[in-house]
């Protein structure tokens, strides 16, 4: 018995278009609660792992506002009714397979049946983030626990904090309102990279498994300083690493876009071990091992 993910849902909006993060956060949670063939109501946990907001938003949490817009049992539980917990994560890269394990322990107690994890960023809009980096895209997918050998098998996780200064986010008050600043050198994807291979490595090794075992890579980033970068360190080939067009710049989502790609190109479905590893701001990296 394990926890699956399942029905992953991608939107993702270019210029000139421009769309609020909330909105796409909101269309991809309901794509994704469709596919999996289940009602909102159904939704026991939701955790919004989006960082980059509209005009950088702080308060309330995002997952609470998504919550209500799509309708997961947004009124206060009552005795006999059913109710959903929803709160946000902010872990940069890396938020997404934070929210798996959190969603994770929450099936594995047994204490929630469907949990629906979703994340996203868009420009903050109204000249309050000068030169933002990052791809207007959001995406969600629905966890769930189910009999058998297929599912989440494992996670791993490593910080390197004396390399901090590779990329950092700050908001400061400036010229009357919160300015976001992001500031990525170019030597993070390298440098991520590597500390992302010793993270997987080690998972792998605690799961008696070799990379030659791994059937298909899914990575955050895509930048192709990330991808190539942790190739070499795992020694896993490039051409097993699941890709999706147009993603480099994608930010927190960036990992549920990759897994989309690899199910709409039947690559999923043929694995048998996937590896997701993911790297962002810190520097943070963790992986985890998905038996397919």
């Amino acid at each position: 018995m394990a926890t699956t993910l399942e029905a992953p849902a991608v939107v993702m909006r270019r210029p000139p278009f421009r769309r609020s993060a909330l909105k796409m956060a909101d269309e991809a949670c309901r794509t994704a609660i469709e596919h999996a063939g289940l009602a909102a109501g159904d939704i026991d946990l939701l955790i919004n792992a989006g960082v980059y907001h509209d005009r950088n938003l702080g308060e309330p949490a995002l997952a609470a506002l998504i919550q209500e817009d799509v309708g997961i049992n947004p009124e206060d539980p009552h005795v006999g009714s059913h109710g959903t917990f929803s709160f946000d994560v902010a872990n940069g890269g890396c938020g997404v397979l934070t929210a798996l394990q959190v969603a994770d322990g929450f099936l594995r107690s047994g204490t929630i049946e469907h949990a629906l994890v979703v994340a996203g960023d868009t420009n903050p809009g109204h000249g309050m983030a000068p030169a933002f980096p990052f791809a207007a895209a959001s995406a969600a997918i629905v966890c769930q626990w189910v009999d058998g050998p297929t599912g989440l098998a494992g996670f791993g996780w490593d910080s390197a904090p004396d390399e901090s200064e590779l990329f950092r986010a700050r908001v400061g008050f400036e010229g009357g309102r919160n300015l976001l600043h992001i500031e990525q050198d170019p030597d993070f994807g390298s440098r991520a990279a590597a500390w992302a291979g010793k993270t997987a490595n080690s998972l792998l090794a605690d799961l008696d498994l070799r990379p030659a075992e791994i059937d298909l890579v899914v990575a955050n980033p895509m930048t192709p300083a990330f991808v190539e970068g942790l190739s070499a360190h795992l020694g896993i080939e490039i051409e097993r690493f699941a890709r999706a067009e147009g993603a480099e710049r994608v930010h927190t989502a960036g990992l549920l876009v990759a897994l989309a790609a690899a199910q709409e190109q039947g690559r999923l479905g043929e694995a048998r071990r996937i590896l997701l590893v993911s790297a962002g701001a810190g520097i943070v990296t963790g992986a985890a091992v998905l038996v397919g």
